[in-house]
Parts: C-alpha cells; structure tokens; sequence
C-alpha cells in the first residue's frame, strides 16, 4: 500500500485525499472525498484489475465504507487482495491528513439459518450457471443461483465474449452461408484437440451452440457480431463477439435477464454439503455465507461451479512449471463437497495452456496474448535460451506453445526492435498491464518477468541467452527477409520484417493457463453426473468447465466460452424437465408436523425440535408447530372450534407423521399439551392411525421419562388412537448444558441415537403408508 501525500483541499472543511493501493494486477490510485470528518465518497482513479471482477466489487466495497464510516469493513469475498489493499492504504491516507472518522457501528447480525426452495438450484454464477439458469427460467421453473464469491463470472470474466456461433442465426447474418455446420464444427474440434476429445460431448456443443447463442440473444438483448480476430484454428469463419468484446458484458446483462424473470442469485454463498431424501437422492444444498447458513431444496441440481486451477494439491504433472493467470478461487469445491457421491472423473491432469505468459510473481503469469500477436505480425521472432529460433512465429498459437513447453525451462524469449516495442507496449497498457508496472520489470533485472532493453548482445546478457547464438539467429532472419523466403520454418513473406536500429527488446513468454479440461464425467444425454459404477446420480446435472472434455486436451480459440453456454444450454433443459417430473409425481419427501408440548416461552424441548429439524430436513419437511396460542380446552365449544384449534387439526391432519417434544411437569404431561390433545380428539380427530414420535428434554437426569410414558397412554386413548413408535424413547437429560447458541445438540452420543430413532420413525411412518394403500 502506499499513500501519495497529496491533497485536494476545497475548503476548511473539504478534503480530496489521493492514495496508492497495490492490488492483484497492480497499483490502485484512489480518491476518499472527505467534509467535516465524514467520508462522503471513494472513488478509483485508475486501476490495472480485471474490469469484470473490479466493477461488481467496488460499488459494494464504497457503500460499505461510507454506511460504516470507517475503512474496517469486510473484504468482498473472492476479491480479497484488491479489496483489502485499497482499505488498509485508504486508512493510512486518511489518518495521515489528521481526519477523525466517526465510525458507525454495524450491526452485529445474530448468525440465521434461512431456508428456501426452489425447482433447480445452480451452483456457480459463471456463464454455464447463467445460462442454465436463464433456460431454466423459460421451462417456468423457480430458479435459485448460489455463487459463492462476491462476484459473479467465475472463470468466464477473465475470458473475452468471443465464441463460436454455428447453426445458428446470429451466424446467418454475420457470415452468410459459408459452409459451416455442426459437423464441420466437431470436425475442427477434434482435428486441433489431435482426437483426444469425448466425441459425444463434441457432438453435443456443436449441435447446440448455435440453439444456445440464438436463446440467450433474445433472453438478454445480446447483439453478438462478427468477432474482429477470426483464428486460423477454425476452417471457416464462424467466431462472434459482443460490442465491447468484454465477458463483464455478458455476465452484466445476462444476470440482469436473469433478476428480471424472477431468477434468485445469492452471492457470497459458498456450498459446504449437499442433502439426500430418505431414497439416497440428491435433493438440495447447504450454503454458508456470513451470519447465515442457507438451506435450499430443489427438485434438479445443476452444478456449475468451475475447474481447480488455483488449486496445487489439485494440479498434475502436465501444470509443473506452467504459471496459472485464473481466478484464485477456483479452488475445485465441487471435488469436496461430492466426495462421498463417489463421481466419475476424467483427465483431471489437462489444462488449457496459451503460450503468452509473462511471471509477475512466483506461478502467477499475466497475459501478452494480444500484444505478443501484433509484435509476431510486425516481425518478432521467438528465441529459446541457446539464442535459436524455434517456431514459425505467425503459425497457430498451438504450435509455439508446444515449442516453448519443449524447452527445458518452458521459457521462451521474444525479440523485437523499436518500432514493434511501441505497438507492442501500447497494447500491454490496453490489456491490464501499467506504465508504472512495465518501468519496474526493466528496473529489476534480477526478479521475474524478463524485460530487456539494449544491444543485441546487452539483451542476450540480461536474460542468460547465448550471445553468439542470437547474433546469428538475427543475421539468419534478416537474409530471409531480404529473399521473401523463411527456409528454417516455412513463415509467411508478410511477416517478414527487418528488425530497424540497434536497440532491441526482450520480453520472456511462458506458458500460462487458467482453465481445466478434464472433470466429472456426465451422461450426456442427460447431463447428469455419473458415479463411478456409470450410474446416473439422479437430480444432478452439470455444465461448463466442471463437466470438460468436449474440447479434449485443447481448445480452440473461443471453444471454451462455447462449451460453457452450450451445456449450460442444455442442463438447464435437462433440469427443467426433471423438475417437471418430480412435480407431477408428487414430491416423496416426508411431511412431518413436530408440536412444542408447552406454552412455556423459554423451552429446552423447543430447542429440541429445532435441533431436529436442523438435522433431519433433508429427509423430511418439519414443520413447527405451537400450542401456547390455542385457548384452555372447553367441551362448551366443541361445535364452535375456535380457527387456531382448526388450523393445528388441519396440519396434523395433512401430514404423514407427528413428532411430539414434551416437558416433564409432576411427572405428567403439561396441562396445556393436554388440553391440545383434547381438543383434538373431542372436536376432531387428526391423530387417528397417525404415526407418532415422542422425544423430551429437561434439567433432570430422566429427561422426562415419566411424561414420555404418560403421552403414550393417553395417545393411545379411545378418540385420539394415534399409532405410537414403540421403544425409540429419545431422552435427553439435562437439555440446560446440551444445546449451542444455533439450537444444535452439543453431545456426539446423543446425536447419533437420536438419527437412530429418526430413521426408524421414518421406517415406521412409511411402512404406514404402504399398509394404507394394500
């Protein structure tokens, strides 16, 4: 961090205080607006983040600031470096200009649990999650997305807009009819790949990103056009990009869409498990975000969520000495919390590897892909540290990665003159580099990236090149510029250029990546995931870069975007369906009331029932119920049921089973569970043939033993006729020291018998039901 020392002052009043942070990509210049000690705003002045992470993240960090009146805010999860760079330098800036911020205390959040249901659930805010989303949306289903950064895009927002748009319409007007089909797609796909991709998944992309690219146009107002660049991977022109070639476009109007047709996204909502019914499926989530714990059930699960880039343990052999340039949090979550699904994976050791990295810190690159691009066109060779040539400098970007990965160091060297330094220096300001950043490359000789500048042989020093070799590789080209002729690597006339002057530039080129291409394995026709016995898991679909493979061990330019949309496409479709399905055949989870047996405010055996509900949820709907409003029992009313009596009848009445949480009073029950019982066996008789279950907590070392053994009893009474669990007696004794501050059972052993008791309830109650229907 640093502070500049500067000042705007308007008045006596009035400070403009101007700072320095150091964030991911580089240096942060600030502004803190500051009137009578309070800071009125914060506003960036120039920065070198990626535009689609540092534009969602900045507006929230400001509001933050201004509401606290302090720069001791959280950090935007998922932006954490950026976000708290610019705090801890604002901070300083501000204290050093003898300002005296009041701060105003946030409100401390008591931590929640919040509990929603949806049709599909999506894990992951990238493209893929999107777009299934939005696709779910169009099917009419309630769609919920959990992203669990402070951001949506995941890998997608480093990317540009490009993808491919085959078959499709926006395709037709860009390109007329120019050849291009589904099959000549798949044919490119697996040519460039060298046939190492899953020719089902190839199929499925190429015959659904022309449907998918034409869906989300019309969904999101997306005007794609013909992409300025069309790479010579592909045979035919078929690449299209948005206006501003940005991926912070799509992922900005396409999540509006989204928000706009009803579609829920909760950010900062990282998935910890996900929760089985009673059958072993798949059938919701448990997300953790600050002071909340979030509950989602749903009938479908797409699963979004991205690659493990960021993730070393992760890595295989192939990333050894290739820098990564991803998002830091794609740290492979899925591969966690599915663990015991046991999924079928694939390929997990293939990444996609781009041959212009520059090393800014150690395994970090940054890109020069567009910069390395127009110095190869203006003649820039490739050297490797013998001072040779190694590649066609204007060939396909696969062929000089293999050439630079073949090198002992994985380390290549691009050498330019002046002229191509300027064109090429203008463009690494474009694209997320600093002039300030490029001075202290130069500056620092000894620290990585390699940027020199000199004679030949001072360039060839400075980066451990030998001297004699690049003298003659250089005389070498400048005679092939002279014939028209690259007789060593078969290079193109037109980008044979003569290298002008005696100074000369170079800049080292690593391989980078930022993608995975391997994953869980998915049945591609329909999109669920497979455990390793290649079994559907039923519910559970995925899309993206979780689910690789289309696009083998590479990918063409824009083929990454374009599997993404495209199987989110299609598991969007695939996940409506399932949820259609489940809904028309009714929904098999439990219905279980669970009644508090005490009008008491403060009950251990309330807790009990919260603690149960906590932990059995994804087996059954608890549905809580009180007593403490239900008027003293009055056989003078019985014709006249007052509606709080009616509508506790009607519950029992609709559920599949009742579970009862009774406290111990004079060894019986409390008067006011047994006035509730009357009324609901004199005025009407829910509790006929209902499975019941009984648990009970108190003080005591019983744990309402005698209460338990009086509810049997009465439960069993002529006009009540309940059908009592036998045995299963779950008592917990002094209920005072056994709960947390979330309602949860703090006692391992108890725990367990209760899940034990639960599960032969649940037995029980549909062993019920099976006899109902014989």
């Amino acid at each position: 961090m640093k502070y500049l020392g500067g000042r705007i002052k308007m008045s006596n009043e009035s400070k403009h205080i101007q700072g320095e942070a150091t964030g991911h990509n580089g240096t942060i210049q600030y502004e803190v607006d500051v009137t009578n000690n309070k800071i009125e705003d914060l506003k960036i002045l120039k920065h070198s983040e990626t535009s689609g992470i540092f534009n969602q993240v900045i507006d929230k960090l400001k509001k933050d600031v201004i509401e606290q009146q302090s720069f001791d805010v959280d950090a935007i999860s998922g932006a954490t470096v950026m976000t708290n760079a610019i705090l801890d330098s604002a901070k300083q800036a501000v204290a050093a200009e003898d300002v005296t911020l009041t701060p105003i205390p946030k409100k401390q959040n008591v931590h929640q649990t919040t509990r929603l249901r949806a049709d599909v659930v999506i894990i992951g805010g990238g493209e893929a999650g999107l777009i299934a989303g939005c696709r779910a949306l169009t099917m009419g289903q309630k769609v919920i997305l959990v992203e669990k950064n402070g951001y949506l895009g995941g890998a997608t927002i480093l990317n540009g807009s490009n993808v491919v748009a085959t078959g499709s319409k926006v395709a037709a007007a860009a390109f007329g009819d120019n050849g291009d089909s589904p099959e000549r797609l798949a044919a490119d796909v697996a040519r460039e790949c060298r046939q190492t991709n899953l020719t089902d998944m190839t199929t499925l992309m190429a015959h659904n990103i022309g449907p998918a690219i034409d869906f989300i146009s019309d969904f999101a107002g997306l005007d794609y056009m013909k992409a300025q660049t069309q790479t010579p991977e592909h045979s035919v022109e078929r690449q299209v990009e948005l206006p501003s070639a940005s991926s912070y476009e799509f992922i900005t109007k396409v999540s509006k869409a989204f928000e706009d047709h009803g579609g829920k996204i909760l950010l900062g909502a990282k998935v910890a498990q996900l929760t089985f019914s009673l059958a072993g499926e798949v059938n919701g989530l448990v997300a953790e975000a600050q002071d909340e714990t979030i509950k989602i059930k749903a009938h479908s699960i797409v699963l979004a969520s991205g690659g493990y880039g960021a993730n070393t343990e992760m890595r295989g052999a192939e990333s050894k000495g290739i820098d990564y340039y991803g998002p830091m949090t794609s740290t492979g979550d899925a591969y966690r919390f599915n663990a015991d699904l046991k999924l079928k994976t694939h390929d997990l050791d293939w990444y996609k590897v781009y041959p212009h990295g520059v090393e800014t810190e150690p395994g970090i690159a940054k890109l020069t892909t567009y910069a390395s691009k127009q110095a190869t066109d203006m003649g820039a060779i490739y050297v490797n540290r013998q001072g040779k040539r190694i590649v066609n400098e204007s060939d396909v970007y696969t062929k000089f990665r293999d050439a630079i990965l073949a090198q002992p160091d994985k380390i290549a060297y691009l050498v330019m003159d002046e002229r191509t330094w300027q064109a090429f220096y203008d463009l690494l300001v474009l694209h997320d580099f600093t002039a300030k950043e490029i001075e202290g490359f130069f500056a620092n000789q000894d620290k990585q990236p390699l940027f020199a500048k000199g004679s030949l042989a001072e360039v060839a020093a400075q980066a451990g090149v030998d001297v004699a070799g690049l003298q003659q590789t250089v005389a070498t080209y400048e005679a092939a510029v002279k014939t028209g002729q690259d007789t060593e690597f078969g290079r193109d006339a037109k980008f044979l250029h003569d290298f002008e002057g005696e100074t000369y530039y170079m800049v080292e080129q690593r391989g980078r990546f930022a993608t995975t291409l391997g994953g869980f394995s998915i049945d591609t026709k329909t999109m669920q995931l497979i455990d390793h016995q290649d079994q559907d898991v039923r519910n559970y679909f995925a899309a993206g870069e979780v689910a690789g493979g289309a696009n083998g061990h590479d990918a063409m330019p824009s083929m990454m975007n374009s599997w993404g949309i495209s199987s989110g496409y299609v598991a969007g479709a695939h996940a409506s369906e399932n949820a259609d399905a489940a809904k028309q055949n009714g929904a098999n989870d439990l219905n279980l009331v669970a009644i508090v047996g005490t009008n008491a405010s403060k009950s251990y055996n309330r807790q009990l029932l919260h603690a149960m509900r906590d932990l059995f949820e994804a087996q059954a709907n608890i549905d809580i119920c009180e007593i403490k409003d239900l008027p003293l029992f009055n056989e003078d009313l019985v014709n006249d049921v007052p509606t709080s009596v009616q509508t506790l009848s009607d519950k029992v009445e609709d559920a599949d089973g009742v579970i009862f949480a009774v406290p111990e009073y004079d060894h019986a029950i409390p008067a006011a569970l047994k006035s509730a019982i009357e009324w609901l066996s004199c005025a009407t008789h829910p509790f006929k043939d209902k499975p019941v279950m009984i648990v009970g907590t108190s003080l005591g070392i019983q744990g309402t033993v005698r209460a338990q053994m009086n509810l049997r009893q009465i439960l069993d009474a002529p006009g009540v006729d309940a059908r009592v669990l036998a045995g299963n007696e779950f008592m917990l004794p002094q209920g005072g020291a056994k709960f947390d501050e979330n309602n949860h059972i703090t006692d391992p052993g108890s725990v367990n018998f209760l899940k034990q008791c639960f599960s032969n309830f649940t037995d029980f109650v549909q062993h019920d039901a099976r006899e109902l229907v014989k």
